[in-house]
């Protein structure tokens, strides 16, 4: 999916930016490094012809600093060059969706000489979306001065945003020369999921196990026969209440079992994301936009049944599959702060275009272990 359809500025600013781009579209052109060299040359070659037909040393005088002058040009913009450090930062370094932050360009300029014209280009990118946003702006920089550009954006889908530089290019006073130094430097920004009350609770997390006196035998019970029974505990596992004498007592009972195996919760984050020829041609065919949506929907989804269990006392085991590792990352979740974590593994690792691609490895890797709730 085209990135420029995840990051937006708001229409003022857009405007600004359309007038900057324009303006130096047409600087670009009459100021280019050719046409001054072509203008600078015509000047000398006059110069000289006036110095040639008038035979007055002024047109000397005129003549030599003409040509004098690039030297000195060149010297001082390559000493100047040495002295410029850029800088990338979002303010603030996370936002919500639809949310705003503010990607910070800040250019230090230590020397005491001011810079005619900097271009540089900034990149911006997410994993999890192919496609990136490319800007060139040029500036002026003050000199001994932090020269700073602001860029107010919106992110519409969940993520990790990068904004990149990897070189910027300044050009001397008289356009003649230009010089280009790389400097990377990138801020990221992390657009999470919120942790929104679960409205409707996910069925499949208190179907195992919650029958009777006897588990059934599915794959993934918590437990063999039953033994006892008692009023739950806190940190008891949800498979273990028995719900038809819990219902009859008014009170949770949990069954107390001879040999318990280890069944856990696992989820699967489907990180499937369908081309955006795909997308257009379902558009087009449709009139719907879902498939722009399905791993944005999909991030929210595996959130929500997160929230679920860690609010039910649950660890469950998170997991996704990474197409550059071509395995399985997976961590056990027991707070908040873990499951922030594994999000943002699971926002560097990218989508992939195949669906159900990570349910087809897991089922033939032989992991089939404890309650699967898949999520795409």
């Amino acid at each position: 999916m085209d990135n420029k359809a995840l990051i937006n500025t708001s229409l003022p600013d857009r405007k600004k930016i359309r007038k900057r781009k324009w303006t130096g579209r047409i600087l670009d052109m009459v100021t280019s490094v050719l046409s001054a060299r072509i203008s600078y040359l015509s000047l000398i070659l006059l110069s000289a012809l006036f110095s040639a037909f008038y035979l007055q040393s002024f047109f000397y005088m005129i003549t030599i600093l003409l040509i004098s002058l690039p030297v000195f040009s060149f010297i001082l913009t390559k000493y100047t060059l040495n002295h410029i450090t850029p800088q990338l930062s979002y303010s603030p370094p996370m936002a919500e969706k639809d949310g705003a932050s503010t990607l910070l360009l800040t250019i230090n300029n230590t020397s005491y000489l001011p810079v005619s014209c900097l271009e540089i280009t900034l990149t911006t990118a997410s994993s999890l979306y192919m496609g990136c946003d490319t800007v060139t702006h040029s500036l002026q920089l003050r000199p001994g001065k932090v020269n700073e550009l602001k860029f107010p954006v919106f992110f519409k889908k969940y993520g990790i945003y990068t904004a990149v530089s990897e070189e910027f290019t300044i050009f001397d006073y008289l356009h003649l020369f230009s010089f280009t130094k790389s400097y990377k430097t990138e801020a990221s920004l992390s657009v999470m999921p919120e942790n929104e009350p679960v409205t409707a609770r996910h069925d499949l997390i208190y179907e195992e196990g919650f029958d009777e006196f006897t588990d059934n035998e599915r794959r993934g019970n918590v437990s063999g026969n039953v033994t006892d029974i008692r009023e739950y505990r806190p940190g008891d596992r949800l498979s273990r209440i028995h719900w038809k004498l819990t219902e009859k007592m008014d009170s949770l009972i949990v069954k107390e079992n001879e040999a318990t195996s280890s069944n856990e919760f696992i989820v699967l984050l489907e990180l499937y994301q369908p081309s955006k020829e795909d997308c257009d041609k379902y558009y087009s065919e449709t009139g719907s936009t879902d498939k722009y949506d399905i791993l944005d929907n999909a991030i929210k989804e595996a959130r929500s049944v997160s929230t679920e269990l860690l609010l039910a006392g649950e660890a469950f085991v998170f997991m996704f599959y990474d197409k550059n590792l071509q395995d399985f990352v997976s961590s056990l979740i027991r707070s908040e702060e873990e499951l922030n974590e594994i999000f943002t593994q699971a926002f560097y690792a990218g989508s992939y275009t195949e669906e159900d691609q990570a349910l087809t490895i897991y089922n033939r890797s032989g992991l089939n272990k404890g309650t699967l709730i898949h999520v795409k």
